[in-house]
């Protein structure tokens, strides 16, 4: 389930510079270098010189990252307004009992005029399978791959590992490669593994060596742009007018012949660059957005919340120790955080106002949120019931106003944690710890370096923290939330490594209607498990929502271009003309002018 997502989006989100990246063979120049009606100008995809354009690196560089669709392309892409998925290489796909079937364009091409076919798909899907790939895991979800004629494939689908959702959301993530272009590499890879390793071909010696390849000298690509040039300051990748997709739109080209991604020091230095117009596309968390409406910049709604909700950040509690195993006193904590004022403070407005529950009620989730379960399961802000609770439960309050368990031991001082620098964050720390004190928790805010954060995270060593289960939006959500939140299959005591389920929340009712929901297909039946899961979600509270937040943070600067997507003219969805079925945007979009 992609878990080397998590390390990437550490990457993404750092601001630390990595050593060891590779260096441009061309002279990138300054941004203004490039004609400023000709290029559109993003910020917040790239925080650290380049290290690797290799897509089955471990921590490629974007473009060649899995969700962004510029060089190469997957066979689907989802769309977060319609919850579908929108063709890219592939046309059509269809489930039977057995398998998926996938139509490819029979237009799709490589940037040198040959034909991108099944082939490539099928030696795409036996690297991950072979090699320790970023979707090497997602493999386990189907025994089997073959061509069913040049424009077509077949997976055959693992009946113990039966989910329709992972291979929708496979086929609309995995980026196609050319077989011609990648065969030859790991030929030349497995050779030299077997020279060194005196005839022994291991399959990590191989794919470390795959790995080491940099794929920066213009990769043979299928997409709408090739990379042109980087350097520690920027990327650039320019227009292919060949681009075979072109065929989709009329045989319109994107509007931008060069896309640069500038690598900022900051994120507040892409805040100004948005604001003077010298970005024209930012996914950066921006303080006080409608501010600076005045100097140009917009975003997908003229008014609050601004942006779209589709993730979920929570406050986690390590619930293998004491007192956070008990649920009561879940339930108390999660009646004590103020989500007003964290909605409010944190986070500017930038989200509608919090309900109970793990499905979020807008957008292509809505159909499965049950309004009436959330008034009588969920939970709100009530200091005075968060008491009732906790004195119904055994707990006492000494002297000092602190509490006292139920065996009559003083409870531990415990510590909130989240990553130093992020201020939206921290804020919400902040206010959740001033509810937890009211209540007579022995609480405090820590604010540690990502790195030691993230690992006292995956390795359960923690009291409190902040944390998004599911970063993302995809076709599989809301199901791949309640999975990475409730799902015990791959539980691990604390202090070994688990990427999913982190509080260590273990239940076999919620893993039964996990496992069962994704082979579902009557949209009622659907429904209705989804509704079983939000309820036992709201009863246990394995994680407690603080705050809706965006997919992405989409502003944009109408300062050289214009016809950006927004709730008024949606034309595309506010991926960001990059990421899934947003890439269509880049065909709507005009320089200011035109």
């Amino acid at each position: 389930m992609k878990k080397i997502n998590y390390a990437v989006a550490i990457a993404i989100l750092s601001t630390v510079f990595l050593n060891g990246g590779c260096k441009s063979t061309k002279q990138a120049g300054d941004v203004t270098d490039f004609p400023r009606e000709k290029t559109l100008i993003m910020a917040g995809f790239v925080w650290s010189p380049p290290t690797s354009f290799n897509p089955l690196n471990e921590d490629p560089t974007c473009p060649m990252t899995g969700d962004v669709f510029l060089v190469y392309e997957p066979m689907f892409g989802y769309n977060m307004l319609t919850g579908e998925m929108e063709g890219i290489l592939g046309t059509s796909y269809s489930f039977s009992k057995d398998t998926l079937i996938v139509q490819l364009n029979e237009h799709a091409a490589w940037h040198d005029g040959s034909p991108l076919t099944s082939e490539d798909v099928l030696y795409t899907f036996e690297l991950h399978k072979k090699y320790n790939t970023s979707l090497h895991s997602d493999c386990e979800y189907f025994d089997d791959i073959k061509a069913a004629g040049p424009h077509c494939v077949k997976f055959t689908l693992n009946q113990k590992k039966l989910n329709p959702l992972i291979m929708k959301e496979i086929i609309g993530s995995a980026l196609i490669l050319p077989k011609k272009a990648f065969y030859p590499l790991e030929q030349r890879c497995i050779a030299e593994v077997k020279e060194e390793k005196k005839g022994k071909t291991d399959p990590d010696d191989i794919f470390e060596k795959i790995n080491a390849f940099k794929n920066d000298s213009m990769p043979l690509s299928s997409g709408p742009y090739s990379l042109y040039t980087y350097s520690d300051q920027k990327i650039v990748v320019k227009r292919v007018d060949s681009y075979w997709g072109n065929v989709l739109h009329g045989g319109a080209k994107p509007q931008p012949e060069y896309i640069i991604f500038p690598i900022f020091k900051s994120n507040e230095a892409g805040n100004v660059a948005l604001s003077q117009g010298n970005v024209d596309l930012s996914v950066n968390f921006v303080p006080q957005i409608y501010n600076r409406f005045k100097k140009g910049v917009g975003t997908w709604y003229k008014d609050k919340p601004y942006f779209v909700p589709g993730t979920i950040a929570c406050m986690l509690m390590e619930l293998t120790k004491k007192p956070f195993s008990d649920v009561h006193f879940r339930q108390a904590v999660a009646h004590a955080v103020n989500y007003e004022q964290i909605r409010k403070l944190s986070i500017y407005g930038y989200a509608p106002p919090l309900k109970p529950g793990l499905i979020i009620p807008f957008g292509p989730e809505k159909k499965y949120f049950n309004d009436s379960d959330a008034v009588r399961y969920g939970v709100s802000y009530d200091p005075a019931k968060a008491r009732e609770i906790l004195k119904a439960a055994g707990y006492k309050w000494d002297t000092d106003s602190l509490l006292v368990g139920p065996d009559g031991n003083k409870l531990e001082t415990v510590y909130a944690t989240c990553p130093n620098g992020w201020t939206d964050w921290e804020s919400a720390a902040r206010i959740l710890v001033t509810g937890l004190r009211s209540i007579g928790v022995d609480v405090h805010e820590k604010f540690v370096e990502e790195a030691i954060w993230w690992k006292d995270l995956l390795n359960g060593n923690f009291d409190i923290t902040l944390y998004q289960t599911l970063d993302y939006e995809s076709i599989a959500t809301p199901w791949e939330r309640f999975y990475k939140t409730m799902g015990s299959f791959e539980w691990a005591k604390p202090g070994e490594v688990m990427y999913i389920d982190v509080e260590r929340y273990k239940d076999s009712v919620a893993d039964s209607l996990i496992v069962l929901l994704p082979t579902l297909k009557d949209e009622n039946s659907i429904k209705e498990v989804y509704r079983s899961l939000n309820i036992k979600f709201m009863q246990d509270l394995p994680v407690v929502p603080l705050m809706y937040r965006p997919w992405f943070f989409y502003e944009f600067s109408k300062k050289h271009w214009n016809n950006f997507p927004t709730e008024d003219n949606p034309h595309s969805p506010p991926q960001c003309l990059i990421v899934g079925a947003g890439i269509k945007g880049l065909w709507n979009i005009n320089p200011i002018g035109k």
